[in-house]
């Protein structure tokens, strides 16, 4: 443990040193098959020959130009991120994906200042500065700053349609909760979730930072539940694990107040070039394609593994969360002793991030090791 650094986030124990595609190796030289990536950052893998030509090409110009002049490789940028969500919009870009649920949360605030109204699920989890958090479920996270944040309403996700009226702001909905469990939303759901915000004209917020650009089998994993938001927050994937965000809301909205919102970084021509090659890597459908094969070959692995501690399987793609009776750090450390990177979701439900690099032996092999494991914690 560093005697520097904040305790924030504990300690795992190693240093990750460098890695190639689904392998990340330590400073002792041991090698892991990485289904964390940086909590899921590294959504191409490590060392992608595209992503490192990009960067190394962006090194070269202009890094970082600042808003408000022109940039041609802003506009490219954003121009592919409004594809994804249709022929018209606008973007915001910033740096990170609680910086685009902070932008999300001011815009429609702009956009409907007479409604008082915030919506989002129970387990929800958006981020940690003071307007994400606010929309973040869990309070604990809440807890140490309650005299500056005050929580939004939180509904189980079927109840969150009938919540919705006339002053309600805005709905903010993950398409797949990621920390709150891996809980994929039902399209039933979905689908009644957007027609009352039509209905009712409340701003529907998608957080897709973990679940979109291609992880859950589509674009937008919004797509595949019912849901047809009015704006769109990415960030985890959008560089291949550089600091990236970016906000994308229908252009009949509006858009904010000038100078209401800004971000000195966000949009930076070096981190920009690379995006823009992740997104190139997307335009086919392949990796989308190839996520929804990989991740239904990992849940049938898993759900072959004959341990009773196993409660349920649960995913999209390639976010994919198993429900145990025991403690999911415990399942975690010691996955990590045998040479597979995860993550907890919560104290019961380790998650697994695999990035496009991962194959289908990588499945095989981790789902074979995590039964190892839980055989190995069960003596």
């Amino acid at each position: 443990m560093s005697d520097h650094l904040s305790s924030l986030y504990g300690g795992r124990g190693i240093t990750v040193s460098h890695g190639n595609g689904a392998r990340a190796y330590d400073t002792e030289g041991r090698e892991y098959i990485d289904f964390f990536n940086g909590h899921g950052a590294a959504l191409f893998g490590h060392a992608n020959p595209e992503l490192t030509a990009a960067l190394n090409s962006a090194s070269k110009g202009i890094w970082s130009s600042g808003a408000g002049f022109e940039s041609d490789i802003r506009e490219k940028l954003a121009a592919g991120l409004v594809s994804i969500f249709g022929n018209e919009g606008k973007v915001f870009l910033c740096n990170s994906g609680t910086e685009a649920i902070e932008a999300a949360i001011k815009l429609s605030a702009a956009l409907r200042p007479e409604r008082k109204r915030i919506l989002a699920c129970r387990r929800a989890f958006h981020g940690r500065t003071c307007g994400a958090l606010s929309i973040t479920f869990n309070p604990k996270y809440r807890a140490p700053f309650s005299s500056v944040v005050h929580a939004a309403e939180h509904y189980a996700a079927d109840e969150i349609a009938s919540q919705i009226d006339t002053d309600t702001a805005a709905v903010f909905i993950e398409p797949v909760q990621g920390e709150g469990g891996v809980y994929p939303l039902r399209a039933e759901t979905g689908l009644a979730i957007s027609e009352a915000c039509k209905k009712n004209r409340a701003i529907l917020v998608a957080d897709e930072v973990q679940s979109g650009l291609g992880r859950c089998g589509s674009m937008l994993a919004s797509h595949i539940v019912g849901l047809d938001p009015d704006i769109v927050c990415l960030a985890k994937g959008l560089a291949g694990g550089l600091p990236s965000g970016a906000v994308i809301w229908k252009d009949e909205l509006g858009d904010f107040p000038a100078h209401s919102h800004g971000s000195t970084y966000g949009g930076n021509e070096l981190v920009a070039r690379v995006s823009i090659a992740a997104l190139k890597l997307l335009k086919d459908g392949c990796l989308q394609k190839q996520a929804e094969r990989l991740g239904s070959c990992f849940r049938s692995e898993l759900a072959r593994i004959n341990n009773r501690a196993i409660r349920g399987i649960r995913g999209l793609g390639l976010l994919n969360g198993v429900e145990l009776e025991i403690q999911s750090l415990d399942v975690v450390k010691n996955l990590q002793k045998n040479g597979v990177l995860s993550l907890p979701s919560g104290p019961r439900v380790v998650r697994f991030l695999p990035s496009f690099a991962a194959t289908e032996e990588d499945m095989r092999q981790v789902a074979a090791i995590f039964g190892e494991t839980l055989g190995e914690l069960a003596k």
